[in-house]
């Protein structure tokens, strides 16, 4: 499958997904084009991607900036795009698409901001088989957050030549 199909692909099921959040709230909101070229550029960016790559993407579309944090956060309320806050080098938000799969583990460098896509089956089993009551779960994010291998010999390296030093 080409990039452009599965960009494709990826468009037609947030925009489905929009669509049937935009039936249930209609008292609220109407469909439009603008938010429809919006969501064409978050499916095409890559993942993750951040509320700035986003608005530069959107440049030659002319769309303004409210109309794309605006639906920015219409795709976060109707479970097509999901946020979380990351460091890289200061804390921000970057999003991702959600119409691949619903459940996600992740896990964050806190120094590099390297994240990990995890497929742990026993956690996964371990929440979506839990009862909660007064409560139906639809879907989970996890993310650990920590220092990776990377990160952490990086450091360790840089003791060891503080230490030389003083030698």
């Amino acid at each position: 499958m080409t990039k452009a199909e599965i960009i494709e692909n990826s468009y037609r099921a947030a925009e489905a997904k929009l669509r049937a959040y935009i039936r249930a709230h209609a008292d609220e909101m109407r469909p439009s084009k603008v938010r429809n070229m919006v969501l064409r550029q978050v499916c095409a960016l890559p993942k993750p991607f951040t509320a700035d790559q986003l608005v530069k993407a959107c440049i030659p579309d002319r769309i303004s900036v409210g109309t794309i944090y605006n639906s920015l956060k219409l795709f976060i309320d109707a479970h097509i795009v999901q946020g979380h806050t990351r460091q890289r080098g200061q804390m921000a938000t970057e999003y991702e698409l959600l119409t691949d799969h619903e459940n996600r583990f992740q896990m964050i460098c806190t120094a590099c901001g390297r994240l990990v896509e995890l497929d742990d089956k026993a956690i996964t089993r371990l929440v979506t088989t839990r009862k909660y009551s007064n409560f139906n779960m639809a879907h989970f994010a996890l993310y650990v957050y920590g220092e990776c291998k990377i990160c952490r010999r990086k450091v360790a390296q840089k003791a060891i030549q503080e230490a030389n030093k003083n030698i």
